[in-house]
């Protein structure tokens, strides 16, 4: 039944696509040629707002703790009003994450996405280019997204989102021209909130003969959405990204085993466990890569930085094990600071481990 009915909505939308002839801007025509890319995120513009809390501030926020979800800006606020704490300020948003971790290592990546034409749109515009990411920005009347990452003494981060400018993304600002010549689409499970938006970016991505990724993002994400995942990613998804709780909610079943039914379903079934490392599903074959020793501070980002060390090494020709072992090395590196943006000097240190040439001086 969920089959049918996806498929009519799928049908519909690309109909809907098609009748208003979307065109590309000369700005994004202009980026796309100088600038052409060969691994592509699709997702939201955020701004982090990092605040560090006791464990008992979570009972002035509505969810549960761990998990990622949407609240009003007047809440948002709200909340942060209670903490009387000024956050720390981070670009952010899960598939950028990955996207900007995979452009310091030295991938040539574009990002799609709305912003506001606000400072924090523009904070995220500069940041991401000083990367050398290929922005495809629409600008919108609305706020920037951003999120507020509430960071209890166990390291552990609680997200709560207002979507803001990445609300209004949805498949009349996809084109296939986006897709052209790209290898590699990330996505993450929130964008699921666009729409049929996601479908289509999938959609757009086999016919351009590029692997598609994601992250399932959130426990919360994969409950409200799961009709909408048991679609998508037998039919369109080569490699899929889960922590413990997500794995949960997505096959009921623990780490190993959950790991065993999502590579059924995926060509490839990552599932992070913290500490414990991570394991590697492939052709009815389970591998585990331990973690690195780290210091945790704050787990925002550690996920979306593995996935950006996993996909660096699938995208490099390396093997499973050895892709995954860079990931764990990006999350080790990530949760020992505050935020989801590695300095500088832990990139370069990074880099030289793999024997990469600095990449500073082409950026552009």
């Amino acid at each position: 039944m969920y089959s049918l009915v996806f498929s009519l909505i799928l049908l519909i939308s690309n109909l809907v696509l098609h009748a208003q002839d979307f065109e590309l801007s000369e700005d994004h025509r202009f980026m796309i040629a100088k600038h052409p890319y060969r691994i592509l995120g699709v997702g939201a513009a955020c701004i982090d707002l990092l605040i560090p809390v006791k464990e008992d501030f979570l009972k002035h926020v509505p969810g549960e703790k761990g998990g990622a979800q949407a609240i009003d800006i007047e809440k948002l606020n709200h909340i942060i009003a209670l903490s009387d704490l000024k956050p720390q300020v981070a670009t952010g948003g899960s598939c950028a994450n990955t996207i900007k971790g995979l452009a310091s290592l030295g991938e040539k990546c574009g990002f799609l996405s709305h912003v506001g034409t606000d400072p924090l749109g523009e904070h995220f515009s500069n940041y991401t280019k000083g990367l050398g990411i290929t922005g495809l920005f629409t600008y919108s009347s609305r706020p920037t997204a951003r999120v507020l990452c509430l960071i209890t003494p166990d390291g552990q981060r609680t997200m709560r989102f207002f979507a803001g400018a990445s609300q209004e993304m949805s498949n009349h600002y996809l084109h296939p021209d986006y897709f052209k010549d790209v290898k590699l689409v990330h996505i993450d499970s929130y964008s699921l909130r666009n729409g049929e938006m996601v479908a289509r970016v999938m959609q757009l991505a086999k016919e351009a003969g590029a692997k598609i990724s994601i992250d399932l993002s959130s426990f919360e994400i994969v409950r409200e959405y799961y009709p909408t995942l048991c679609e998508l990613l037998p039919n369109y998804v080569d490699i899929v990204f889960a922590n413990q709780d997500e794995t949960k909610a997505m096959t009921g079943l623990n780490p190993y085993e959950g790991c065993q039914r999502l590579q059924e379903i995926c060509s490839i079934a990552v599932v992070l466990m913290g500490k414990e490392g991570c394991l590697v599903g492939h052709q009815d074959r389970i591998l585990h890569s331990p973690a690195f020793p780290a210091k945790v501070i704050d787990t925002t980002g550690a996920g979306d930085l593995f996935a950006s060390g996993f996909l660096y090494g699938y995208q490099q020709g390396y093997s499973l094990e050895e892709s995954a072992r860079l990931g764990n090395r990006l999350g080790s590196a990530i949760v020992e600071i505050k935020g989801a943006e590695l300095p500088e000097e832990k990139w370069k240190d990074i880099r030289k481990t793999l024997n990469l040439e600095s990449i500073t001086d082409q950026r552009t």
